[in-house]
């Protein structure tokens, strides 16, 4: 072997104890990166607090509902599927004052996302009263009970609630129809 090529050959030795020192430290690096990275991650995610439970109280209010031409409520979930409630208003129309109270059972018959079908079953006690105009009339005041079913859609998100449901309401007078809306928030 000549003395150029041992030089060309060691200059070759030496060119690639370069590169493959570079391609070394460039693995370490990227093995340090990478090790970092799923500490943060994981300190992230140890940092992160889990979601609230959704709360189980429900208040709200409603047009044309369980109390009448309108009411406010208030419900309690008592499985993740089944609520009890009440719903109550009060009424002057001219000069007679209605009150009105409406226990309910309320159940999530099927669930989809944010979306749910529901149904109610309940009783409707009602209260009215015509206060008496003249000092020698006591007035008139008359109590009555009936019931509902209803069936509707819910759309709620961790907060607020809104539903409109139909009604079959029963009571002495018969059978009648009938719609509401609600609006709620969870606190």
């Amino acid at each position: 072997m000549t003395a150029a090529t041992l030089t060309g050959m060691a200059g070759y030795a030496s060119v690639r104890r370069g590169l493959i020192s570079r391609i070394m430290s460039r693995a370490i690096g990227l093995v340090l990166l990478a090790c970092s990275s799923v500490a943060s991650a994981e300190e992230v995610r140890a940092t992160i607090p889990a979601p609230a439970p959704v709360s189980r109280h429900l208040f709200y209010v409603e047009l044309l509902g369980k109390g009448g031409a309108y009411g406010l409520g208030y419900e309690l979930a008592v499985t993740s599927r089944l609520a009890i409630g009440a719903a109550v208003s009060f009424a002057v129309v001219r000069d007679q004052q209605i009150a009105t109270a409406a226990p309910y059972v309320h159940a999530r018959l099927l669930r989809f996302g944010k979306h749910a079908l529901f149904g109610e079953l309940g009783a409707t006690l009602v209260e009215s009263r015509i206060p008496s105009p003249v000092p020698d009339w006591d007035g008139m005041s008359e109590a009555g009970a009936g019931g509902f079913a209803s069936i509707g859609w819910e759309r709620a998100s961790r907060r607020i609630v809104v539903r409109a449901s139909g009604s079959l309401v029963v009571g002495e007078g018969g059978a009648a129809p009938w719609l509401g809306l609600a609006f709620g928030v969870r606190p």
